[in-house]
């Protein structure tokens, strides 16, 4: 009996064990990057104060990571040997969230719960899936606010290009619906796919078109080719809208602050004072030492990764254990104010149809100024500044 209490005590104030798969290599290596960085900056944090209080225990966290390649076999290959091999405790999903859903089904089969930390398509939550949450915003709404502020700039036409892949899909659908419904007409859609190295043709086609504003929805290397074909091509909209590419440095790092000027995206998470929570402290306060630990400035993936591993904390705590069930009703009873923003997560059944889905976060659209600083330019209500036309690639 004695041998057994200790072994016993011994698994109470072991570390608990994350796995994760995100991509070091392939097309979303740049944005895994990101969420993993996230991952690491919560684990960091955790393991600082001695780890996450289970019942009066302190216990550490341990993420195991593995490279999915971008590719979803591979990411599911190393979900399962996660939880087979490695015998996780919970796990943390890829950038995307075509690999999320893909992964998903894996954590599903054997109940275990995952974090979409860096997944925000709407199909993700609509599969009756009740082991995956995100924080995140839905990417129904990723384009709402930016949307109303430039049809209160009087923008009457957009052209929209899109990947081929389900999250920029969705995002294209969303975008077309809600323009048409406030009397934007959409003048041209185009799909490429999502690892094409030439979109010349595409482009030219919705510059034929003249429309006022170019919504862009891809990754960031779709970003960064889209961007370098409008300078070749010598199209420059009056406004242009990208879903990711902005919001990350190598964006601005890349291309010049004077290229990337003017060009519009869609954000989760900005650095405010205003958001804050007894762990990271501000959101000024986590950008700061992101900052610090990488060298360079955070995204909104990295905050969305990190606001991932709080609400399994948090869930952790208010459970008093680390049983799978327990953590689920924690989670699902969960309200939180955070240096990200307020979370709380769709319970089954909920009337929106989703589940584990963080449905009340508003997205705001930010705006590249002449330096490469994210300028909040939507809602409106709290713009830090109007949003300013495109320049001539001309006159920069």
């Amino acid at each position: 009996m004695a041998g057994y209490g200790k072994t016993a005590n011994a698994a109470e104030s072991s570390p608990i064990k994350i796995g994760a798969a995100v991509s070091d290599t392939g097309k979303f290596a740049i944005e895994g990057h990101s969420t993993k960085h996230g991952y690491e900056m919560w684990a960091d944090e955790v393991n600082a104060r001695g780890g996450i209080d289970v019942a009066g225990t302190k216990r550490k966290v341990q993420i195991i990571y593995y490279d999915d390649q971008s590719e979803p076999e591979t990411a599911i290959k190393l979900i399962q040997r996660l939880i087979s091999e490695d015998k996780v405790d919970f796990l943390f999903g890829p950038y995307s969230s075509g690999l999320t859903i893909a992964t998903s089904a894996i954590a599903a089969k054997y109940k275990k719960i995952m974090f979409a930390g860096a997944a925000a398509a709407n199909s993700v939550f609509d599969h009756k899936n009740k082991y995956v949450f995100s924080p995140l915003s839905l990417t129904s709404s990723y384009t709402t606010s930016g949307l109303d502020a430039l049809k209160a700039k009087g923008v009457k036409t957009i052209a929209v290009m899109h990947s081929d892949d389900a999250p920029m899909t969705d995002i294209k659908n969303a975008t077309v619906k809600q323009a048409e419904a406030m009397g934007i007409k959409v003048v041209s859609v185009q799909t490429v796919p999502a690892d094409a190295t030439d979109i010349t043709g595409a482009m030219r086609q919705m510059q034929a078109k003249h429309p006022d504003a170019f919504v862009e929805a891809g990754t960031t290397l779709m970003g960064l080719l889209a961007t370098r074909t409008m300078r070749d091509i010598g199209w420059a909209p009056t406004y242009v809208l990208m879903i990711q590419a902005p919001t990350e440095a190598t964006f601005v790092k890349q291309l010049g602050a004077a290229t990337a000027q003017g060009i519009m995206a869609p954000t989760q998470w900005v650095p405010t004072e205003n958001l804050k929570d007894k762990y990271f402290g501000t959101a000024k306060d986590y950008f700061n030492a992101y900052v610090k630990k990488y060298g360079s400035n955070p995204s909104y993936l990295p905050a969305g990764a990190s606001a991932a591993g709080l609400s399994l904390q948090l869930a952790i705590e208010k459970a008093g254990s680390i049983d799978t069930e327990k953590v689920r009703q924690a989670l699902i009873g969960l309200k939180a104010n955070t240096f990200y923003g307020p979370i709380s997560y769709t319970a089954p059944g909920d009337p929106s149809g989703l589940t584990g889905a963080n449905i009340h976060r508003k997205m705001l659209t930010i705006q590249l100024d002449e330096k490469g600083n994210q300028i909040v330019v939507a809602p409106l209500d709290i713009a830090e500044a109007p949003i300013q036309p495109l320049k001539p690639w001309n006159a920069r």
